[in-house]
């Protein structure tokens, strides 16, 4: 009986490992399969900005020479100069430096801002109890299914009673208050215990103390998520500097890079360089605050 058991034995281990051993081969083509599809729609996405980023340094008569047939000639260029970003620093009335100082100071003062308007009515929708705090709350959330073309008209009336068509208060201003912001921000607050709080009022801290002690250290992932989102909302954003900010002065990147299209000509050299270097702000913060991110958007939307 034993000998029986004993020769059974390894034919049923010898069975079971080259079981194991197809489902371990199988699971490596499917996680294979996965990585080449990812990457295939990756490049198909990066092509379009691997173009624009080498045709800023090709000449003018060079960028489309090579369109069709598609060929390696198509993007690497025949001959490599830099006068396209040169000649984006000779840009008159202004430099595109200036532009691009215009868009950062702008993206800057409102991420900073929002980050502390919207924070704080975040706090209160989670964390305060007041008579209406879920129809406010309603209201504000409704107000982000409106097209912003359908206020842009009332809101430069308003920026121009107070005389604030082409400052800098315009283009920051309007936008420092944000529903989605708020809603993002009090999923995440709404998930913090709130016996911290009351164990931090027992010890004597108001609710501002407690916001800025207790809830704000563990909402860095979030605060973090809602900082990128505003920064490139307001880098990209085009149409309200454009009618509130039309003069050289308070021109934003945006616009900036708009003008370089005329009835005549368009200048792609401009046009390419300058995209590239508008770009760059953007890619830089998501990488580097990428986990962040990531890690907010997926906390924030699994609460509350």
């Amino acid at each position: 009986m034993s000998s029986t058991f004993d020769s059974a034995t390894p034919f049923v281990s010898h069975s079971t490992e080259k079981r194991k051993a197809r489902l371990d081969w199988k699971s490596w083509l499917g996680v294979g399969a996965r990585y080449a599809i990812m990457s295939l729609f990756a490049l198909f996405f990066a092509v379009p900005f691997l173009w624009m980023f080498l045709a800023s340094f090709k000449p003018q008569l060079e960028i489309f020479q090579y369109i069709f047939p598609l060929s390696w000639k198509t993007f690497i260029p025949q001959t490599w100069t830099l006068e396209n970003f040169q000649g984006l620093m000779q840009l008159e009335p202004y430099p595109f430096t200036h532009y691009i100082f215009n868009s950062l100071f702008v993206a800057v003062a409102v991420t900073l801002g929002s980050l502390v308007v919207n924070s704080m009515a975040a706090y209160a929708f989670a964390k305060l109890k007041f008579p209406g705090q879920n129809a406010l709350f309603a209201i504000f959330l409704s107000t982000t299914i409106i097209p912003f073309e359908v206020i842009a008209i009332p809101l430069y009336l308003e920026m121009k009673t107070f005389s604030w068509v082409n400052s800098y208060q315009a283009l920051i201003v309007p936008w420092i208050a944000n529903a989605m912001g708020i809603f993002l921000l009090r999923q995440f607050f709404a998930e913090i215990p709130r016996d911290l709080i009351e164990a931090a009022q027992i010890d004597g801290c108001s609710h501002l103390s407690a916001f800025r002690k207790i809830v704000l250290p563990n909402a860095i992932p979030a605060m973090i998520t809602f900082a990128l989102i505003r920064f490139q909302a307001s880098w990209d954003a085009f149409f309200w500097p454009l009618i509130v900010a039309p003069s050289p002065e308070k021109r934003v990147v945006q616009v900036a890079i708009a003008t370089f299209a005329t009835e005549a000509q368009t200048r792609w050299g401009l046009t390419f360089a300058a995209t590239t270097l508008a770009t760059l702000p953007i890619i830089v913060a998501f990488v580097l605050l990428q986990r962040y991110y990531v890690q907010g958007v997926m906390t924030s939307g699994m609460k509350g």
